[in-house]
């Protein structure tokens, strides 16, 4: 037994908060991670859904649902794919193995970042959003909205996860950008799903962005929450898949 076990879980506190604060310090020194993470997602919002819209449209609510799904995805799926593959290829992960800190800190503090970094994002939205964005919802709604959107982080870490376990730095960059494009276009965040063709739109139905989206134009109230239960199972059906996936990989990843 080493001390950490022999101190028990009060004393790993601190070891946690550390290393979430050294991650979420990191990820503001890199310029590419902020970039995408915290200024693209507000300016494309500021664009489409301020300066862009059209009064009277109906289109306030839904864009800010829709975009809000878009703004869990950088910080997720490049903190988690990217990030997670650049440190098996430095060593960084295996050294953290070694090290008496339990592994699931440097998981811990990856997901705290993801969900810092995507809460300031959503902040700053929702400000626009409701002194110059036309968006008008009762507390409720803002606290639903909040929950989907900040939910959103979960099943695209995993993803991130999945990628980052299995490529390398190089190769996960790449993959990342693409799946990050794929699930904002695909999935109907950046533009509603009728301007699709419908095999696009039928594609859409499989991907967990599209369902995230749902669930955010539900708590928005734009849609009528009569599907929420199907939205649900298949985000939970994608994060056990994920899941399992990292499972076998895990110990790959580490090599």
């Amino acid at each position: 037994m080493n001390a950490i076990d022999a101190a028990g879980a009060p004393a790993l506190l601190p070891l946690y908060l550390r290393e979430i604060r050294a991650e979420v310090v990191r990820a503001w020194r890199t310029p590419a991670y902020v970039v995408p993470t915290l200024l693209l997602p507000v300016a494309f919002y500021a664009l489409f859904g301020v300066i862009l819209a059209q009064p009277g449209s109906g289109m306030a609510a839904r864009t800010l649902a829709t975009f809000g799904v878009g703004a869990a995805l950088g910080p997720s799926l490049f903190g988690f794919g990217a990030g997670i593959a650049a440190d098996r290829d430095t060593g960084v992960l295996a050294l953290k193995h070694c090290s008496p800190l339990p592994l699931g800190a440097l998981l811990l503090a990856r997901l705290a970042t993801a969900m810092a970094y995507t809460l300031a994002v959503l902040l700053m939205m929702y400000a626009l959003a409701a002194t110059a964005g036309g968006v008008e919802l009762d507390g409720a709604a803002w606290a639903q909205l909040l929950i989907v959107h900040l939910g959103a982080v979960m099943p695209f870490c995993l993803i991130g996860l999945c990628v980052g376990l299995r490529t390398s730095s190089s190769v996960a960059m790449a993959v990342t950008n693409l799946l990050f494009l794929g699930l904002a276009v695909l999935g109907g965040l950046w533009l509603p799903l009728f301007l699709f063709p419908p095999w696009m739109q039928h594609l859409a139905q499989t991907l967990p962005s599209q369902h995230l989206a749902e669930l955010a134009l539900a708590a928005a109230r734009v849609r009528a929450p009569v599907a929420t239960g199907t939205h649900l199972a298949v985000v939970c059906g994608y994060c056990a898949a994920c899941l399992a996936v990292i499972a076998t990989g895990w110990r790959r990843g580490l090599r």
